[in-house]
């Protein structure tokens, strides 16, 4: 009997993204953890800052730095029918939750959020998605020092604040640049629990 020491597939793909992560924007809609809608997308910007955007809610829930994802428990191969979430390699460093954080107007009133599709440049992500009908661009990149820079154009809509919300935080008024863009900066912390 030969023992083959080649690595199986699924680790060399895990060794791929992880080195990836640090070069590209990679991105999979997959089946991410801590509960968020199953149309969620990993993204993994260079430098190793990765985090989770949930299209239903349009934001972003959680990040974690370091590798990118283990896919072994979305992809079992031959036989395997269980899947699981993905494995994140890395600490989760930022999290939030409450339904569709940025809002126009009353701060008290979730809107109607429906996404519209996603560009990606060579070191950000662009979702496009409306927020009560106003189209948003919204490009998210690595914040230097650590964390994440959101930026938001706004086609129409600015004539009313515009605010952002999370569960367990007071709303955040969001003020319109010269640029004419919304911008919304997340420091990272310590690794989340």
């Amino acid at each position: 009997m030969k023992i083959s020491r080649a690595l199986p597939l699924a680790r060399v793909l895990l060794a791929l993204f992880a080195v990836a992560a640090r070069a590209e924007v990679l991105i999979e809609r997959t089946v991410l953890p801590f509960d968020v809608s199953p149309s969620s997308f990993a993204i993994g910007l260079p430098g190793g800052v990765n985090f989770c955007f949930d299209p239903v809610r349009g934001g972003v829930c959680y990040a974690w730095t370091g590798g990118f994802i283990d896919l072994t428990t979305v992809r079992p191969g031959v036989g395997g029918k269980h899947i699981s979430p993905v494995k994140l390699l890395g600490p989760v460093v930022y999290r939030e939750e409450g339904n569709a954080p940025l809002r126009r107007g009353d701060p008290t009133r979730p809107p109607v959020v429906e996404f519209k599709g996603y560009t990606l440049h060579d070191d950000a992500v662009e979702f496009r998605y409306t927020v009560d009908g106003f189209l948003l661009q919204e490009e998210i990149r690595a914040r230097p020092g650590g964390g994440l820079v959101r930026r938001f154009r706004v086609a129409g809509g600015t004539d009313a604040k515009w605010w952002y919300v999370t569960d367990g935080q007071p709303a955040r008024p969001l003020a319109v640049g010269a640029d004419g863009q919304l911008t919304l900066e997340i420091p990272f912390q310590s690794p989340a629990p």
